[in-house]
C-alpha cells in the first residue's frame, strides 16, 4: 500500500522538478520573443558618411521595420573604432546595445599595445552583413592614371606622397604598408578618424592618395572626383571593371578587403542571440536590402553566429602575420 502511494508521489515530485528546471528556458524564450520593448542602439566606430556608417544605417532601417522599434545609429568615432568596441563590450547583454563592426576588430590588435577589450572574450559575433574591397584612388587633379605611374612618382619623391585612411590599424593602413613593401616605395600613412574625412581631403587635394573601402569611395569615383588606380583584392570588382587588382598591376599585395557584421556584448542569452541572428539573416534575404548593399559597393555576406565567430578566430593571427610582414609596429 505504502509503495503504491509513494510511487505516484515520486513521479509527481520528478515532474515538478522537471517543470521547474524548464521554467528558466521558457522564460528566456518568452523574453527573446517579446524583445525589443524600447529603442535599440547600434554603435558605429566611425563618423557619419563612411562605408561602415552607411552599412549600419541600412541595417538599422531594416531591423527597425522587423522589430517595430527604433534602431538608433550611435557614431562613437576614435582610435579606429576602439571607443565603440569598448562601449559595447562593457554594455549589459540585454540586446539593447549592439555594434556594427568592421574588421578593424581583427586588424587593431597587432597595432595597439593595449586594447581595453578582447575581441573574442568580450564581444559576441551575431551575423555578418557585407564585404567591400579596398581601393587605391587619387584625386582627379592628380596626374597619375595607373598604379605604375604612382609608384614611379613615389620613387622619384620618396616620403612626399602620402595616403589617407580611416585610421591606424585600418585595412587601408595595411594596404598602403603592403604596397610600400611590394613596390619598394615610401608612401607616408596619414590616418583620419574615419573614411569620410579621409576621402574628402583626398578629393580636395589636401592628400594626394587614399586607400579605403570601395563602399567609401564608390560615389566620388562614379562622380569623377576620385580616380581608381587599383583594387586590393583577389579579383576585379564589377563596380570598377576597368580597374586592375594590385597583382594585375605587378605588385603582390594581400587581400585587405573589409567585412561588416552585427555584434553584441559577451553573455547574450542564447535565445536572444538566435533571435537577432535570424532577423539579420532574414534581412539579407530581402532583394531590396541586397540591392542597396550592392549599390554601395558592399556585396552581402551571410555568416551566422558560429561561422562569424570562427572567422574572427581565424583572422586574428593572420593579421598579426600581415602586420609583421609589412613592418607595421604597435602604436
Amino acid at each position: 500500500m505504502n509503495d503504491r502511494i509513494l510511487l505516484p508521489r515520486r513521479a509527481l515530485a520528478a515532474a515538478t522538478l522537471a517543470a521547474a528546471a524548464a521554467l528558466p528556458a521558457r522564460r528566456a524564450r518568452a523574453q527573446a520573443q517579446a524583445w525589443p520593448q524600447r529603442p535599440v542602439r547600434l554603435l558605429v566606430g566611425f563618423p557619419p558618411g563612411g562605408s561602415t556608417d552607411v552599412v549600419a544605417r541600412l541595417v538599422a532601417q531594416g531591423l527597425a521595420a522587423a522589430w517595430g522599434q527604433s534602431v538608433v545609429v550611435d557614431n562613437r568615432s576614435g582610435a579606429n573604432a576602439t571607443i565603440a568596441n569598448e562601449a559595447v563590450a562593457r554594455a549589459a547583454p540585454d540586446g539593447y546595445t549592439l555594434l556594427l563592426s568592421a574588421n578593424n576588430l581583427v586588424t587593431n590588435p597587432p597595432l595597439f599595445r593595449q586594447l581595453p577589450y578582447d575581441p573574442e572574450r568580450d564581444l559576441t559575433a551575431i551575423h555578418t552583413v557585407a564585404v567591400s574591397p579596398n581601393v587605391a584612388a587619387c584625386g582627379s587633379a592628380q596626374p597619375w592614371r595607373t598604379l605604375a605611374e604612382l609608384v614611379a612618382a613615389a620613387k622619384a619623391r620618396p616620403g612626399q606622397i602620402g595616403y589617407s585612411t580611416s585610421g591606424i590599424g585600418s585595412n587601408g593602413h595595411y594596404g598602403g604598408a603592403l604596397l610600400n613593401l611590394a613596390a619598394g616605395i615610401d608612401l607616408p600613412h596619414i590616418p583620419y578618424r574615419g573614411a569620410a574625412p579621409a576621402t574628402q581631403d583626398t578629393i580636395s587635394g589636401a592628400v594626394p592618395l587614399t586607400i579605403n573601402t570601395l563602399g567609401s569611395l564608390i560615389g566620388p569615383i562614379r562622380g569623377g572626383q576620385l580616380r581608381a588606380l587599383a583594387v586590393a583584392g583577389p579579383a576585379r570588382t564589377p563596380d570598377l571593371p576597368d580597374t586592375p587588382t594590385f597583382a594585375e598591376a605587378g605588385y603582390d599585395v594581400a587581400d585587405t578587403g573589409v567585412w561588416y557584421g552585427v555584434m553584441g556584448p559577451a553573455g547574450l542569452p542564447p535565445d536572444l542571440l538566435r533571435r537577432i541572428e535570424g532577423d539579420v539573416a532574414a534581412l539579407l534575404r530581402q532583394d531590396e536590402m541586397r540591392e542597396k548593399l550592392l549599390s554601395q559597393g558592399a556585396p552581402p555576406l551571410s555568416l551566422g553566429a558560429a561561422a562569424f565567430a570562427a572567422r574572427i578566430h581565424e583572422e586574428l593571427p593572420r593579421w598579426r602575420a600581415v602586420a609583421q610582414a609589412a613592418g607595421i609596429r604597435p602604436e
